[in-house]
């Protein structure tokens, strides 16, 4: 780590320096709360927009599936689409009082919808995204359980949503931002952590225009504690160990902005997290545990019944670490050009080597074609090895491949990615998943090149 305020920008790249970081909440809170979702949102309420975005979501799915023979035919997707569609309009028809965590859920979204209203709108779209990893364990749980667990994923996506952006609005030290995320992350694996005074614990850490923002993320908390309470004592222990690197990896990520840009401080966290591969370099392990829907796949897994094989349950979750590093590089790829417009750097600049000067001079003007290609076959390996992981553990490779091939859908539609782009990233992937589905074997994820030099 340097000064706090010099630091090398990229993998080997130039040194540069930034003035010093503003004060508590500075000049970036008027960003905070504003990572903006692609989608616009159609209706007020809740259930119909899900079903609205759900279906969307499935049909571009279709679209790849049809045009680029990805694995996995046009009507499997939407077969295994359909049944969540239909737990969805059944939760709507029981209304929010027959949902377990229903009513809780419904105070915090519509609270959220008032106070951060571009949260809300990218909470809705990807409460809708996160809903098909319900589609591997569905046919193992009670009905019941299926709503229990829309509610458990729905709330957990919106505290990850919302703490993301907190920290995303700047201002933070690195203890500020481990101790954000502990506070509420703690309580829902360890019943003997008290959520008593927890508002005012969250509101101690808050900034200027985020009050009332503590009683959405205290009331999810305990919600969420309440709908795992009764989990598979196996989760509880990956989910334990799960959020320890996912607060690491988030507080790391206050160091991706200009203010306090400090890549070499970055590097020492990430090196420290844990890894399903002891040879993954540092970049990978944080983009892993930045990301966090592994964890709701996990959640979903408790909810099953029988209880998941421990061969499954492990195969499970290690392809789900692979998933979510594609969903981080992805998300960054789609988003590089409003962070860097917003003084921040993400996973995909650091994979590409972009010069330092892109934050001095906002003059980011998009990927390379080589930079982009890279980018996008370090995506495919990893949503490959997904595949191969889950497949290892006994589960259908048509789940994995569902999920192989909707993660990039939704990102790209949530981001607006130009269908161009959209097009070359499944021309890469296509041949990949059907190697997986047609021979057994997946196709090797090893490192690619990166591109160098600066965009173009």
């Amino acid at each position: 780590m340097l000064d706090g305020r010099t630091c090398w920008l990229g993998i080997g790249q130039s040194l540069v320096t930034f003035p010093k970081t503003p004060g508590l909440f500075g000049a970036s809170v008027n960003r905070i709360l504003g990572t903006e979702s692609g989608i616009g949102l159609a209706t007020d309420d809740v259930w119909d927009t899900l079903v609205g975005l759900l279906d969307r979501f499935g049909r571009a799915a279709e679209d790849y599936a049809s045009r680029f023979a990805i694995g996995i035919a046009p009507n499997e997707v939407r077969r295994r689409i359909e049944p969540i569609l239909g737990d969805v309009r059944r939760i709507q028809r029981a209304g929010w009082d027959a949902l377990p965590g229903g009513n809780a859920l419904r105070a915090c979204l519509e609270r959220l919808r008032e106070l951060a209203p571009n949260t809300y709108r990218k909470t809705m779209a990807r409460i809708a995204g996160v809903s098909v990893i319900h589609a591997h364990f569905r046919s193992r749980m009670t009905e019941e359980d299926i709503g229990r667990a829309i509610a458990a994923s729905s709330l957990y996506e919106m505290m990850q949503d919302l703490l993301d952006d907190l920290l995303d609005g700047g201002g933070w030290t690195f203890p500020e931002a481990t101790r954000l995320y502990d506070r509420c992350l703690r309580p829902l694996t360890d019943s003997g952590v008290s959520t008593d005074g927890l508002e005012a614990q969250l509101a101690d850490l808050m900034g200027p225009g985020q009050d009332g923002l503590e009683h959405v993320l205290a009331e999810a908390t305990r919600e969420l504690r309440g709908l795992l309470g009764a989990g598979d004592e196996r989760v509880r222990r990956l989910l334990v160990k799960g959020h320890e690197a996912l607060t690491r990896a988030q507080a790391a990520t206050i160091y991706f902005q200009r203010e306090t840009l400090d890549i070499a401080a970055i590097r020492d966290i990430a090196t420290g997290l844990p890894s399903p591969d002891p040879s993954l370099p540092w970049l990978d392990r944080l983009a892993i545990y930045a990301s966090w829907p592994s964890n709701i796949a996990l959640i979903d897994a408790s909810f099953a019944s029988p209880p998941v094989s421990q061969k499954e349950l492990t195969a499970h979750a290690r392809a789900w670490l692979a998933f979510d590093e594609a969903v981080s590089f992805l998300e960054h790829f789609a988003g590089t050009e409003a962070d860097v417009r917003e003084g921040v750097v993400n996973f995909a600049c650091l994979y590409a080597n972009l010069s330092a000067t892109i934050l001095e001079e906002n003059s980011f003007g998009g990927f390379t074609s080589p930079q982009r290609q890279s980018i996008f076959e370090k995506a495919t390996g990893c949503l490959v090895r997904a595949v191969r992981e889950g497949v290892a553990g006994g589960g259908p490779a048509e789940d994995y491949v569902l999920l192989a091939v909707m993660v990039p859908t939704i990102i790209f539609a949530m981001c607006k990615t130009p269908p161009d782009q959209a097009a070359s990233f499944f021309a890469i992937l296509a041949p990949a998943l059907r190697a997986t589905m047609g021979t057994g074997h997946v196709m090797s994820e090893g490192c690619h090149p990166r591109a160098s030099g600066t965009t173009t």
